[in-house]
């Protein structure tokens, strides 16, 4: 089990910042020692990777509302949710997922034009180093 303390320092997401998500309902919130609502919270390593996950998710560009949104349905999942439901709920998650698969691949393109570009304006400096000689 983790600390909020381990838990920053593993995935570079503050104390605060963890709080705060939790707060607005982006993470769902931890157990806590001895099962006391201020008890310390403590993270598992499911935990420790879904946190990696939703930062990856913020990371690129998903909005805190669209991941606040994921979790909310995930968490209906994981409850004793109602059968007829669980297609729709799926279905919204995957929708969400598929939309932020669609921005990063244009985030990729994006990327792949400027890196393109930036290899072709550094062999053009290359190309005029070689001509002038050396650089003094």
């Amino acid at each position: 089990m983790y600390t909020i303390s381990d838990i920053a320092r593993l995935t570079g997401i503050s104390a605060y910042t963890l709080r705060y998500y939790e707060k607005i309902g982006v993470l769902p919130e931890p157990t806590r020692q001895e099962g006391r609502k201020n008890g310390i919270r403590r993270y598992s390593e499911q935990d420790l990777r879904f946190i990696r996950f939703i930062h990856g998710l913020k990371q690129t560009g998903m909005k805190l509302e669209e991941i606040a949104a994921f979790v909310q349905e995930g968490c209906l999942l994981a409850d004793d949710y109602p059968v007829m439901h669980v297609d729709e709920t799926l279905k919204k998650r995957m929708e969400i997922l598929d939309d932020h698969l669609e921005h990063l691949e244009k985030q990729m393109q994006q990327l792949e034009a400027v890196r393109n570009f930036t290899l072709e304006k550094r062999a053009f400096y290359v190309n005029l180093q070689a001509q002038r000689g050396p650089i003094k």
